[in-house]
């Protein structure tokens, strides 16, 4: 019994030996740029790196001392010298973290950058090194202008050593974008890896990755549907999702964390593949959908300096990108002020819909999805256009030298506030902006304007849309504006709004007049350190806003010396019947310090407010006036505020 129990103990003993004999799978890698590694290599990429991740150098790494064929721990590069961070880095990361510790994992990294599929064609190499760009020269000539025989030498090296060929990573494409014979150039490679290494096709995967997606603006996106197809002419191949990896500047390459995030998918796949579930798959950027993505190329020329330079400004936008996640739609369009008409956009492998348009010019722009006849907001920008109507999102572009970009200059208080109003028998919202000086100043009294919002927007529209705070603390900053209160009431009376070209508007804009005069400036009088002379008061408005400052102004002389009505008009019955005697040249100049006017030559109400103009003209009341290019937009009611507020209290 003693002599058994023995003997089965050494039995255990040697299976449990056996169980944990030391494994080496072997990943092949080849490509172009992306596979060689574009982006930085930070310290973090460096750090923490299990010994059970190697790398067999394809070429001599002479700075590094790496000699080709021999195997080093992988710390980056993993292609060659001066090359950057790939995914392979952390497929390999991953990989090791989720397989058993006697299974370690080596990586062959063979890459290209700017190569086409044919360097790595047995039948197409040798032509396309003596037609190949010059600055390709080097990198071919560093494989002895064969990768592909390269590539193949490094795996039987791995393969005499015991390692065992588990899968093949591919990043190419860019070079072959939307080419439908790259397909079949693809297997070629494979088939020819297969017969060379004398591998099983069942068994050895080919997984490839996506370029740059069309979610982040990739300029070669297109090519990404073939690679989904890769599986019809390979059957074991798959292709790795670059949907939300960020990307560089020049829209073709990663960031270093578009990489990681990229190698850790390819490391998903092949376990999955495996038949194993990582310790932890979690993402926490892979389903974040960014909208809109900015492309912004952050350095230009500087001819004097003849090099490239940080550009001053933060950055020139060069285009962005608009998503929205509609899986199960037929048909998305998009629609902005700064396009014509609807644009149909595109969807990826993940259903998510995309399309990357350049501005003309820096502003902020209103836009919005229109999912299979439906007009949404975009879902994933926190910076929507307050409007009861209309669902629109913002997107800004950048310059840092408009007036709506926010600056290192002190700046002003915004207040949001509820009133009473007896007259709507509701509680009804304020926002209330006081400059930054406000504060520190107890003592001194601000003049006060007051600026309305038009037709379905809210109280919040000239502050979200419309940046008056902005614009006023760098106005303010530049000694361009006086510090000053400005007072953003909410406009719908809620009755509706009549038609402005018709007398049946007259009640609503006495209405607000009424709510202006005997509740919102009292309780702003009450809670604010005010000027309350004429003088020191001022009223404007967009659309039905401006409007509404009209008829304020007009019946309050005593109460208002300036007026400012961007996009709006009264009708010349209006203008006889409620103001006759206010509606001569002396009396308007005596009465009006400011008298301003603002509209667009494609303004829908422009013949509207030419006839407004008309009845001043024909009276002889002066006043002061612009005329931009486009409509009636937020876009030229921001350009108008600007000017008003070098005007006011002066």
């Amino acid at each position: 019994m003693k002599r058994l129990l023995l003997t089965l103990c050494a039995a255990a003993t040697l299976l449990t030996a056996s169980a944990q004999k030391p494994e080496t799978h072997v990943y092949l890698c080849f490509g172009q740029s992306n596979m060689e590694g574009n982006a930085k290599i930070e310290d973090v990429d460096r750090e923490n790196i299990d010994p059970r991740f190697t790398m067999m150098a394809a070429v001599d790494f002479p700075q590094m001392k790496r000699k080709m064929g021999k195997t080093y721990p992988a710390v980056p590069p993993l292609c060659r010298e001066n090359t950057g961070l790939t995914p392979v880095d952390y497929f390999g990361r991953t990989m090791v973290e989720n397989l058993p510790q006697n299974v370690s994992i080596c990586v062959i990294n063979v890459a290209i950058g700017g190569c086409d599929i044919k360097a790595f064609m047995k039948d197409s190499i040798a032509s396309y090194c003596t037609k190949c760009p010059d600055w390709m020269v080097g990198m071919l000539k560093a494989y002895d202008n064969n990768p592909y025989k390269r590539l193949v030498d490094m795996a039987k090296i791995a393969q005499k050593k015991g390692g065992v060929i588990k899968g093949i990573l591919l990043h190419q494409g860019e070079t072959n974008t939307g080419q439908e014979p790259w397909l079949g150039m693809v297997k070629s490679v494979y088939d020819d890896l297969m017969k060379d290494l004398n591998l099983n096709p069942n068994e050895v995967p080919l997984l490839a990755g996506e370029v740059v997606n069309s979610d982040r603006g990739g300029v070669c996106a297109g090519h990404n549907p073939l690679i989904n197809r890769l599986h019809e002419v390979i059957p074991n191949a798959h292709a790795i999702s670059s949907s939300a990896c960020p990307e560089n500047f020049d829209q073709l390459h990663f960031t270093a964390e578009g990489y990681r995030m990229l190698g850790r998918r390819y490391a998903f796949k092949m376990l999955q593949l495996q038949g194993i579930t990582p310790k932890d798959n979690s993402n926490p950027r892979a389903n974040l959908l960014v909208s809109p993505v900015m492309h912004i190329m952050k350095f230009r020329f500087d001819r004097a300096k003849n090099q490239m330079v940080e550009d001053e400004n933060g950055g020139t936008l060069r285009s962005a990108t608009f998503n929205v996640y509609a899986p199960n739609a037929k048909k998305v369009e998009f629609s902005s002020q700064f396009t014509d008409g609807l644009k149909p956009m595109v969807k990826n492998a993940n259903g998510v819909w995309s399309i990357t348009l350049t501005p003309a010019k820096p502003d902020i722009y209103p836009y919005n999805f229109v999912v299979d006849g439906v007009s949404i907001s975009d879902p994933a920008n926190m910076n929507v256009f307050p409007n009861e109507n209309f669902k629109a999102s913002l997107f800004e572009v950048p310059d840092g030298r408009m007036l709506y970009t926010i600056k290192d200059v002190p700046h002003g208080k915004v207040t949001y506030m509820t009133y009473k109003s007896d007259e709507l028998k509701v509680n009804r919202p304020l926002i209330v902006y006081t400059p930054a000086e406000y504060d520190q100043n107890p003592n001194k009294k601000y003049p006060v304007f007051y600026l309305v919002s038009g037709t379905t927007d809210t109280e919040e529209t000239w502050y979200k849309v419309g940046k008056f705070n902005t614009i006023l603390d760098n106005l303010i900053a530049e000694g361009k504006a006086v510090p000053m209160i400005v007072v953003l009431p909410y406009g719908n009376m809620l009755h509706g709004t009549p038609n402005p070209a018709t007398m049946d508007a007259v009640p609503m804009y006495q209405q607000f007049t009424r709510v202006l005069t005997n509740e919102i400036m009292p309780f702003v009088e009450k809670n604010f350190r005010t000027k309350n002379d004429r003088e020191s008061r001022a009223i404007a408005g967009f659309s039905r806003g401006g409007g509404q400052s009209q008829y304020a102004a007009f019946s309050n002389p005593d109460k208002f010396a300036n007026m400012a009505s961007f996009s709006s008009y009264l009708i010349p019955e209006a203008m006889d019947k409620e103001f006759s005697s206010l509606m001569t040249k002396e009396n308007m100049k005596k009465n009006f310090k400011v008298l301003w006017y603002g509209v667009g030559k494609d303004d829908f109400l422009y013949k509207n407010v030419q006839t407004h103009l008309d009845y001043f003209k024909q009276k002889g009341i002066d006043y002061k006036y612009k005329e931009t290019d486009g409509g009636h937009t937020w876009m030229n009611a921001r350009d108008y505020l600007a000017e008003v507020y070098q005007l006011l209290f002066k």
